[in-house]
């Protein structure tokens, strides 16, 4: 036992000399970051002379836009009891990023902070979710449709318009869409400052690139994915704008402080 507790020691001695000389993880960083990604933090060690790795996190703050949206309601057919009078639905939007991220920076010159990197998000796919505001609201529509499909009426059943999909309530009486991506999402990007910061206690990173995050999908609260031909009509809103992108663009700025 004595001589494998002798035989760590002397391997981790040796692991921290070569680090040490190689300048292999013998420097930590801790780092504040804030721009499209969102806010988040990180760490970041030098894994040789011209490389170094970052680690960490970014939430977007859970920004919220209210408008109001038209039910397509039709009360032909309807018995009093079954007529709805709701002209326009508050609906809440928010943005839900968050991920995790790893990347790595290659700094090609040694005189100038300029570098290169790649990586990756990973962990969160929801983008922006959409619901009513006002919890149980819809109540009211969902006995009109059960009265609407009991009787075979030749009406459209009553919901909210996402582009040319109806988004009917659920059996609580609420509605939700969800946009998703793809959960690992890769990174490639260009900058200036370094990640780690070897000789000043403060340094300062800016990066611009792009995350590859696939074409992204609406889910609605039934799980059932919409399709690009739901987004022809005219209510397809910023759903339809945001579907057509496959990448997302990235500018981030980052200030940190040397540990050790």
């Amino acid at each position: 036992m004595k001589k494998i507790i002798v035989f760590l020691f002397v391997s981790l001695a040796v692991m921290q000399g070569a680090n040490a000389q190689l300048g292999i993880f013998n420097h930590l960083t801790v780092g504040a970051n804030v721009g499209t990604p969102g806010i988040g933090a990180d760490v970041a060690m030098p894994i040789t002379r011209f490389f170094d790795v970052q680690a960490g996190f970014s939430i977007m703050p859970h920004f919220k836009y209210t408008t109001d949206v038209h039910l397509n309601i039709n009360n032909a057919g309807l018995p009093p009891q079954y007529q709805l009078n709701i002209n326009e639905v508050p609906v809440q939007g928010k943005l839900k990023m968050v991920n995790g991220k790893i990347m790595i920076n290659f700094m090609p010159f040694v005189i100038s902070s300029f570098h290169i990197t790649v990586g990756a998000y990973f962990g969160g796919s929801d983008v922006i979710e959409v619901y009513n505001k006002n919890e149980g609201e819809l109540i009211a529509v969902n006995q009109a449709n059960q009265f609407i499909r009991d009787n075979n009426l030749p009406v459209d059943e009553v919901g909210l318009k996402l582009g040319d999909y109806l988004l009917t309530p659920d059996a609580q009486g609420n509605v939700r869409a969800t946009m998703k991506t793809k959960s690992f999402k890769p990174y490639v990007g260009i900058g200036f400052g370094r990640g780690v910061v070897k000789t000043k206690p403060i340094g300062f990173k800016v990066d611009l690139g792009v995350m590859f995050w696939g074409t992204p999908s609406v889910v609605d609260h039934n799980g059932v994915e919409l399709t690009k031909q739901d987004w022809d009509g005219k209510d397809g809103g910023a759903f339809k704008t945001i579907s057509k992108l496959k990448v997302y663009p990235v500018l981030n700025f980052r200030v940190c402080g040397k540990i050790f």
